[in-house]
């Protein structure tokens, strides 16, 4: 009998579709302002996410639905040196990705998407896909290397531990960050202050 605790293992095509994000014909800086939100690789960044606030809103030729991400999506950045994934929580308006990203939906309820997302972004799977990735100057990768990426399945309770643990992860980066800068900002603000004060000794004693 088959252990309740025990992990699962299989490939991301057995578990998921993967499909190309939305097909635009050309830039998408170009098209008409509309309703339709687009995540493309500038707007997202791998320590702060997605930046919603930022995303270009066009007007596409008449389209399904089922072009549109859902929440429980997770997008993964197909050229550049690293392939990030990022998970789509919950969205108010419709929303697609360039062709850059790919669309990864799980298809079973056994893997949290949160948990998937947080797989893809560690480095086996990272060293999966450098070593499967092509091209000379800017490499791309493949659906077919996103599809044999070997991925574990935990049980759920040990799946939503970790991914508990990479949110207090990051907002302790966040945190840690912020304090960094103001301390940097901290001591530019005196150095400026002492060089203030020496060029206005140097000046007294000319005087």
């Amino acid at each position: 009998m088959k252990r309740v605790d025990a992990n699962e293992s299989g490939f991301l095509g057995q578990i998921a579709v993967v499909s190309a994000g939305y097909p635009f014909r050309g830039k998408i800086d170009e098209l008409p302002d509309g309703k339709v939100a687009v995540i493309q690789m500038r707007n997202a960044d791998p320590a702060a996410g997605i930046d919603w606030l930022s995303l270009t809103r066009v007007e596409l030729p008449r389209t399904s639905t089922r072009a549109f991400l859902v929440h429980g999506d997770v997008i993964l950045s197909t050229r550049g040196g690293r392939n990030i994934a990022y998970y789509i929580e919950e969205r108010h308006e419709p929303t697609v990705c360039s062709p850059h990203f790919f669309v990864i939906r799980a298809e079973r309820q056994s893997i949290l998407p949160e948990f998937l997302a947080w797989q893809l972004n560690q480095k086996p799977a990272q060293d999966h896909f450098a070593a499967g990735a092509t091209g000379s100057y800017i490499l791309n990768l493949k659906r077919e290397i996103v599809e044999n990426l070997p991925i574990v399945i935990p049980p759920l309770p040990e799946q939503k531990r970790i991914v508990d643990l990479d949110t207090a992860m990051k907002i302790e980066r966040a945190i840690l960050t912020r304090l960094i800068e103001n301390r940097t900002l901290e001591m530019a603000t005196i150095a400026k202050r002492l060089l203030a004060a020496s060029s206005t000794r140097h000046e007294q004693r000319a005087s």
